[in-house]
């Protein structure tokens, strides 16, 4: 029996030995990719120290929207779109801390939309935090909305088993041979496809109260003298209470029902390459042309 025991041990032992080296590997490679696939990636391994005249911030509304690379071409500016897929109020905000600590912008601004409430965390925008949830700053916010935060921080390799699909080694070999869609535009990425002339009016309803996220985005910004702007990137054909948004936040500007083309779109949502294309100059012009 003792020897059973001793050599449940040692196995155990050993296993544990793989899962820290395991969780030490695959974290080492998401901190300092060959090529970064996620923009949580992208954005640590940025040279440090640049100075942007603006900086975008959203969900797919802004990703697949607002191109970088055009502005420059149209008004000789320099910015970065830091906005991803399904990224919420809570993503935003640790986008935003996480600039603003290595980088630099005149001016900030976050995409709201019908999503303004939302003050959880989303289940699929959080995953790209996970190889850097034992950094101090990033465990704490998600640890006050996440009860397993504790165990994804301190077992090892736990969140990338968790995540396997997202984290694991399939994307960790990825890593070393597949570029991103987004580098070379400084953030921007298109999307294809065209809505069905047969698509349904939409309806969307914002609870007029603050969000909690983004009201610590405005004292970051304060903090950091910077100057802050919220926006709603277009929708086709949807009704959309607006108002709230232009009652809670500070210097506001609506774009939802600025584009009416359903050429321009792939769905309700979002807009596709040529929509995109529209939106940048229109932002462009609004914001920047003077």
């Amino acid at each position: 029996m003792k020897g059973f025991f001793k050599q449940l041990f040692i196995t155990l032992f050993l296993f544990y030995v793989l899962l820290v080296a395991l969780d030490l590997i695959y974290t080492s490679i998401y901190m300092h990719p060959v090529k970064a696939r996620s923009k949580v990636s992208w954005l640590k391994n940025l040279e440090a120290n640049q100075e942007f005249d603006y900086a975008l911030f959203g969900s797919s509304r802004v990703f697949f929207h607002l191109n970088p690379k055009q502005i420059k071409n149209e008004t000789g500016l320099n910015g970065i779109n830091l906005s991803y897929p399904a990224a919420d109020n809570f993503e935003i905000k640790l986008m935003v801390k996480e600039f603003f600590k290595h980088q630099k912008a005149k001016k900030i601004f976050i995409q709201v939309d019908d999503r303004f409430n939302v003050e959880n965390y989303n289940d699929l925008a959080v995953i790209p935090w996970m190889p850097f949830i034992k950094e101090e700053s990033i465990y704490e916010d998600i640890r006050k909305l996440d009860s397993t935060a504790f165990c994804k921080r301190y077992l090892p390799f736990y969140r990338y088993m968790l995540y396997d699909s997202k984290l694991g080694f399939r994307e960790v070999v990825l890593s070393f041979f597949k570029p991103n869609m987004f580098g070379d535009t400084n953030g921007f990425a298109p999307m294809n496809g065209h809505m069905s002339e047969k698509s349904k009016r939409l309806s969307l309803h914002i609870t007029d109260k603050k969000n909690k996220h983004l009201e610590a985005i405005i004292e970051i910004c304060k903090k950091e003298n910077v100057e802050l702007y919220f926006f709603t990137a277009p929708y086709y054909n949807t009704q959309l209470n607006t108002d709230v948004l232009e009652k809670q936040l500070p210097n506001y500007k609506d774009f939802y029902d600025s584009l009416n083309d359903i050429n321009s779109f792939s769905d309700h949502l979002h807009l596709n390459e040529k929509g995109a294309e529209q939106f940048t100059t229109l932002f462009s012009d609004t914001y920047f042309k003077n």
